[in-house]
């Protein structure tokens, strides 16, 4: 084990269960495989947003950016 895993190794094991589960949470989410397809690509939410539907499936995000740009000077 390198040197940089045993340092990791060492702050994990003094954290409490709620903080590995959010860890845990975020390397699933970071770090997947780089061979998935997009359509198996698993877009869970955790914490407060945890099985909550934020949007329409068909919700346009880039609709409103030009009016956004304008609103800040941009264009």
């Amino acid at each position: 084990m390198s040197v940089l895993q045993q340092e990791v190794v060492d702050k994990v094991t003094k954290l409490s269960d709620d903080n590995l589960q959010f860890i845990l949470e975020m390397i699933n989410r970071f770090m997947q495989p780089e061979e998935q397809d997009e359509k198996e690509v698993d877009f869970r939410r955790i914490g407060v947003a945890k099985g909550q539907k934020l949007y329409d499936d068909d919700y346009d995000f880039d609709e409103m950016n030009d009016d956004i740009a304008k609103m800040f000077g941009v264009m």
